[in-house]
């Protein structure tokens, strides 16, 4: 009986196992919409100014959340590497997203952060979906 049991507690730890590691595009509560822009800004910061730099961002952060097109905004910081932050967009078009960093340059947001840019940055990356 106690092997019987011990088999049977192993199935269920199993089946549990399995069904949290693998979920399916149709059981996810959340996805990225379709014909969505995603896209990934990787930086590489000056480790004694990345808190100011980080501050400055999470000021502008409402302004470009605000824009027309843009569906996602968040700032992400390397947990080794704290120098390391990475922007992570989702926007309706490609052109809204330009449209988005051509005003930054005309006010000049751009030439603000630049100071505390270093060398080893990834640059900007654009993403098609391809399951979700």
């Amino acid at each position: 009986m106690r092997n019987g049991l011990l088999q049977s507690l192993t199935l269920v730890c199993a089946s549990l196992v399995v069904g949290c590691a693998a979920p399916s595009a149709q059981t996810q509560d959340l996805s990225t919409p379709d014909g969505a822009l995603f896209l990934t800004i990787d930086l590489q910061v000056d480790p004694e100014k990345v808190d100011e730099f980080l501050a400055m961002m999470i000021e502008a952060a409402p302004d470009t959340r605000a824009r027309e097109g843009c569906r996602l905004f968040d700032i992400y910081v390397d947990q080794d590497n704290p120098g390391h932050v990475v922007f992570y967009e989702i926007w309706d078009s490609k052109e809204q997203q330009e449209a988005y960093l051509g005003w930054r340059q005309e006010t000049g947001f751009n030439a603000r952060i630049g100071p505390y840019m270093v060398q080893g940055g990834g640059g900007l990356t654009y993403f098609d979906k391809v399951d979700g």
